[in-house]
């Protein structure tokens, strides 16, 4: 009998500590916080030899202080079956073109990327969004094949 309640309390023990346990969660310094700032910028695609918009991306502060990018594109731009090459692009003195940041692949289906932290080509290290959103003459390029899908700048 002294067995069987010492073997129950120390069930319950372990079932306490399990069920105390299960409700801590490790902070994670990647999630955008509502109190922290962002900005969202329209994409356009010039196919059509006019400017259509073609979506948007949307820059979060981190609560270290980097940057979060989401690309989203509006249905009529997406394709299933194909991802588009995503990247943040700046130009030189002589118009040519210089990749700050590769971001990925954007799902063609969904249209959308989320890229956490965003990470400089040059350094490969997080860019921080007060260094990203003070940038001018970037812009993010949707790339599909040698085809600029989308495109928009960061202002």
């Amino acid at each position: 009998m002294i067995k069987q309640r010492t073997g129950s309390k120390i069930l319950a023990f372990f079932l306490l500590l399990s069920a105390i346990f299960a409700g801590c969660k490790k902070d994670n310094n990647n999630n955008p916080d509502p109190n922290l700032d962002f900005r969202t910028y329209k994409l356009f695609n010039y196919s059509s030899g006019a400017e259509v918009e073609a979506g948007n991306f949307r820059i979060d502060q981190l609560a270290d202080g980097n940057a979060r990018l989401t690309i989203t594109i509006s249905e009529p731009y997406r394709q299933d079956g194909i991802n588009f090459d995503a990247v943040i692009n700046t130009k030189d003195e002589a118009e040519n073109e210089l990749i700050f940041s590769y971001l990925g692949s954007v799902n063609g289906k969904t249209g959308s990327l989320i890229v956490n932290p965003v990470m400089g080509s040059g350094s490969n290290l997080p860019v921080k969004y007060s260094d990203l959103i003070s940038k001018t003459g970037y812009y993010i390029k949707i790339m599909n094949g040698a085809n600029v899908q989308a495109t928009g700048e960061i202002k």
